[in-house]
């Protein structure tokens, strides 16, 4: 099936009831303007498909509308009809990057700019050495089938976040000039690095060595491949660059055998998701069997205390394919579990997924959020995902779960 046909085929079945439009957190963060709302999206997404097929191509303006959809699939959960807003624009996303359908290019610069340094250096910001320093000194077993995948999702956090901050006191215009420049000269990005939070890269190294500390605390050998460790590609697929994102998933499949690995501990939900469940639908061969460490806590002891704690739930754990609970189960070991209003299929995303391209919409969702959470009364609050960490971490009680878990692991 084409592009253009699944897109008609997803749109087709919107019954425009409104009820997506009751948990699309876009919506009420860009002034209940229509067109960035999840029913908005689905509604232009049927206006492209019908002057398309009618003129070949289309001269709708589409790339904000579909560009600031976060993909936490809140739509899809409440849609009596199972249309996925998501996914509309997951699928918009490509029909702009493929260059064929629209009058005039509407690709984001700093989309491209990513996917290039993705393509380029196995890194959307073309790190390297900065991603394996936690591990320094750690001991690793080379032998093991086992691999402790961490993409860098953690580690980027640290980068990512100086950037958005950069992104802010610029205008979108000026911003979107500079990533056509580094588009053009990828080496360019490698300027970038020295602009980091240092502290907050710490924070997030300590969390990697917590995750490693309850591994080894759980008895589980594995290895880790350092400066060869590659981004798993969830930007490629999330905006909209299909062709690349089979070459990079077929170049992560190829390292992985190289590695002899089978079995894959991953820690973050958008590395687990990617690789346990949307390569193997485009990759021939990618039959790993993908975990994530939380999978392997559950004989662990910990100390439990009264402690209040309030759970914000990743979106690819909560609201995605395949629900992953383990982290409920974790936290009741430890303390009080609350959850806030919103929660479940119905969670409320973290804005993360649009730092780099909208910073200020990312910012006014994650506020929201994170004055949800500390209504709920917690002390502390706690996620299991470094995108959710960076957005939400607004003051001191906003915690890793890896953090908490290995404060409270019973060594005895």
């Amino acid at each position: 099936m084409s592009l253009l046909d699944d897109l008609d085929l997803e749109t087709s079945k919107c019954i425009s009831c409104t009820f997506c439009e009751s948990v699309c957190p876009t919506l009420q963060a860009l002034d209940y303007r229509a067109i960035f709302g999840a029913r908005g999206r689905v509604l232009l997404a049927k206006e492209l498909v019908k002057e398309i097929k009618l003129n070949g191509k289309s001269d709708l303006e589409i790339s904000d509308p579909f560009y600031s959809c976060l993909d936490c699939y809140a739509c899809f959960n409440v849609c009596p009809a199972g249309v996925n807003a998501g996914r509309v624009s997951e699928i918009a996303k490509s029909l702009i990057t493929s260059g064929k359908y629209l009058e005039r290019k509407q690709e984001k610069n700093v989309a491209k700019m990513i996917i290039i340094s993705i393509m380029k250096f196995n890194s959307p910001l073309g790190l390297k050495n900065e991603t394996t320093s936690w591990a320094y000194g750690l001991d690793f077993d080379e032998n093991s089938e086992n691999l402790l995948y961490t993409g860098g999702m953690y580690q980027l956090m640290a980068y990512s976040s100086v950037l958005s901050n950069l992104e802010r006191k610029f205008k979108a215009d000026t911003v979107e000039k500079i990533a056509g420049l580094i588009s053009k000269y990828p080496n360019l990005i490698k300027i970038t690095h020295p602009m980091y939070n240092e502290n907050f890269k710490k924070r997030m190294d300590n969390i990697l060595k917590s995750i490693y500390s309850l591994l080894k605390s759980a008895g589980i050998k594995f290895k880790y491949i350092g400066e060869n460790e590659p981004y798993p590609g969830s930007f490629l697929f999330e905006l909209g660059y299909l062709d690349e994102f089979i070459e990079y998933g077929k170049r992560l499949r190829d390292l992985f055998n190289k590695n002899k690995i089978r079995n894959i501990i991953t820690i973050d939900p958008h590395t687990y998701e990617i690789l346990k469940l949307i390569y193997p639908k485009y990759i021939e061969n990618f039959n790993f069997n993908v975990t994530h460490y939380m999978d392997y806590l559950e004989k662990l002891n910990f100390n439990k205390t009264n402690e209040k704690i309030v759970y914000h739930e990743p979106c690819h754990f909560s609201m995605h394919q395949e629900k992953y609970n383990e982290p409920l189960k974790l936290i009741a070991k430890i303390g009080e579990t609350i959850l806030p209003e919103r929660h479940g299929s119905t969670s409320y995303c973290c804005g993360g997924p649009a730092e780099l391209l909208y910073p200020n919409l990312s910012d006014s969702i994650s506020l929201r959020r994170f004055k949800e959470l500390k209504e709920s009364g917690a002390e502390k609050i706690v996620t299991a995902c470094p995108i959710c960490f960076a957005n939400l971490h607004k003051d001191e009680t906003v915690f890793d779960l890896a953090e908490l878990l290995e404060k409270r692991l019973n060594k005895k």
